[in-house]
């Protein structure tokens, strides 16, 4: 475990606070400028569409070096992620937003879950935690319909939604940020609709032969008829990052179906190289093979859900394998490698393109400095 603590703790520096460029706002103001992580490289520039430097995948890095700030790694991670929040905003506004209806949908707020770390203290960032609140809980209130158990359809498509409104990738999006606004600000009925929400994946989108999820659907007969990965891994971060701020019965109720998905998915990996497939249960080759985002992130659920005693403490022991496991197999030089770019739950299989599979990629970066900032939480290892 320190040999594999220690490459992490490099890699990660050497990726972002010790980086050569490690200014946020030089990279945020600059077009030209991205991140070391963000292989999709959106910007106005070059005619991507959305996102921009708001973006789940930048996201998802910048709170991974939060926790690692708050496993006691120092204040310089917590001052990275606030230079790079006050890099994209102005007087409290995104300088560059695609907002849910408006384009494209949950993804435009994920990195939203930052800002409640620090509302008390910023009164920019408590605006613009007040914006993204109202637009997600208020204006959007119809895309959320009573059908689905109250979940926003996940994007959109040419004003409509596609042809499964409801992805497990959305759930991590959008209820984390939620579920921390909700708690901090004292909204016991937004705790109750994110829980209603939870029921609804927990029995539409699981296969009850397995326990393992579906990526995506409208209803328990009308689901993306694949399990991915990286879209489940979503689901299990959601699950350990939204349970711990819910009302107790709430909370205690929803444990119990993450303690038995938690138990199927161990019992889902491959067996040689202590991981997880990109689909899961399909066979490995070429073109499916054991994936880094999605192990990442049930790395860091299991070692997460133990901590905060959703599950037992053999789990984080679990956890905490396969965190070394992940490190020594797919920690390459100064890479995460097998980072599957995106699929799309369109309900054809997407999922295994052998060219989508990247070093270096966010959305694997990201998870991965969380299970590192539970691995320092959990064991003390120091940094």
């Amino acid at each position: 475990m320190k040999e594999e603590m220690q490459q992490a703790g490099e890699f990660i520096d050497r990726l972002t606070v010790n980086a050569a460029d490690a200014d946020p706002k030089t990279i945020v103001e600059n077009e030209d400028l991205f991140f070391a992580w963000d292989n999709e490289h959106r910007s106005r520039k070059n005619g991507k569409s959305f996102l921009y430097d708001w973006s789940y995948y930048i996201g998802v890095v910048m709170e991974g070096l939060y926790y690692m700030y708050e496993a006691g790694a120092g204040e310089r991670y917590r001052d990275y992620v606030k230079r790079y929040l006050h890099a994209v905003e102005t007087d409290g506004v995104l300088n560059q937003y695609a907002g849910y209806v408006v384009d494209h949908g949950l993804d435009c707020y994920k990195t939203a879950s930052l800002l409640p770390f620090f509302y008390a203290e910023d009164p920019e960032l408590k605006q613009l935690a007040d914006g993204l609140w109202k637009d997600l809980y208020t204006v959007n209130r119809p895309y959320a319909p009573k059908e689905l158990g109250y979940n926003y359809w996940h994007v959109w498509d040419d004003g409509k939604p596609p042809r499964y409104k409801v992805w497990l990738d959305g759930l991590y999006m959008g209820q984390v940020f939620m579920a921390r606004y909700a708690a901090m600000t004292g909204n016991t009925g937004a705790l109750r609709e994110i829980a209603a929400r939870f029921r609804w994946v927990n029995t539409e989108l699981m296969n009850p032969e397995t326990g393992l999820l579906y990526h995506a659907g409208n209803s328990r007969e009308d689901v993306c008829p694949f399990h991915w990965l990286r879209a489940v891994g979503w689901y299990a971060m959601a699950q350990v990052d939204v349970l711990e701020h819910l009302l107790p019965e709430d909370r205690d109720e929803l444990a119990v179906f993450f303690r038995s998905f938690c138990d199927a998915m161990l019992k889902n990996r491959e067996p040689k190289s202590g991981l997880w497939l990109n689909l899961i249960d399909a066979p490995q080759d070429d073109g499916n093979r054991p994936e880094s985002s999605g192990t990442a992130m049930m790395s860091y659920a299991l070692l997460k859900g133990a901590r905060i005693g959703l599950l037992s403490p053999e789990k984080a022991a679990v956890g905490a394998e396969i965190f070394d496991t992940l490190t020594r197999q797919k920690l390459k030089g100064n890479a995460l490698t097998d980072v599957y770019l995106m699929a799309t739950a369109s309900g054809q299989d997407n999922y295994r393109r052998a060219d989508y599979y990247m070093p270096q990629e966010g959305k694997g970066v990201g998870p991965y400095i969380m299970a590192y900032a539970e691995m320092l939480k959990n064991f003390n290892t120091g940094k």
